[in-house]
């Protein structure tokens, strides 16, 4: 009897610890779960965070473009306003640019330049046409854009005006600066050269 207490004691013990150690209890949360969690992230919290990562690609792509936009849109245009310019060539006469002259206006002149690539370059004053004396250029570097469609053209003589290349009329330009005061004229449409003259 004493022998079959204990037998039972025993499995009674040994079906308690089965019970403990089968329970459903859920287990302690491992701590690095949280860690984890973003890779199942619920489409709600994906939808949240993508807004924030598509500004971010938005606001570094935006910023180069913009940036390549300013440079192409000021390489792409003649530093001087669109319209009609014109001045003197001559070089000899350099100290006397911007300078009011005898009739009362600012001395249109160009004493220095040249034509490379796709830049004429004008150094000295032009004046607007029509004529507004408070138009006049700074006395300076001016650079002109030039395209392919800008026509180049020498006047004067018997022969009248004479359409050249562009790598003649930069021959010309830079043999008439010393002239001693042929005029030249410029005109400039959506910031590129429209037309070129150099005339006697």
């Amino acid at each position: 009897m004493k022998n079959k207490f204990l037998v039972m004691l025993m499995t009674g013990c040994v079906l308690a610890m089965a019970v403990g150690c089968t329970s459903t209890e859920a287990p302690a949360a491992d701590p690095g779960f949280e860690e984890m969690a973003p890779e199942f992230a619920t489409d709600e919290s994906e939808a949240q965070a993508a807004p924030e990562q598509t500004e971010a690609v938005e606001e570094t792509t935006e910023e180069p473009a913009a940036e390549a936009s300013k440079e192409t849109q000021q390489s792409a245009s003649s530093d001087i306003a669109d319209g009609t310019w014109s001045a003197y060539l001559d070089n000899t006469r350099k100290d006397d640019a911007g300078k009011v002259g005898e009739v009362g206006e600012p001395m249109s002149i160009i004493y220095d330049g040249g034509l490379e690539g796709d830049e004429l370059t004008v150094v000295g004053v032009l004046a607007p046409d029509p004529y507004d004396p408070t138009g006049f250029t700074a006395d300076g570097s001016h650079v002109l854009k030039l395209n392919d469609s800008t026509v180049y053209e020498m006047r004067g003589g018997d022969t009248g005006p004479e359409t050249v290349t562009k790598d003649k009329f930069g021959e010309h330009f830079k043999n008439c600066l010393g002239s001693g005061g042929l005029a030249f004229e410029v005109e400039i449409e959506g910031g590129a050269v429209k037309k070129v003259s150099i005339s006697a």
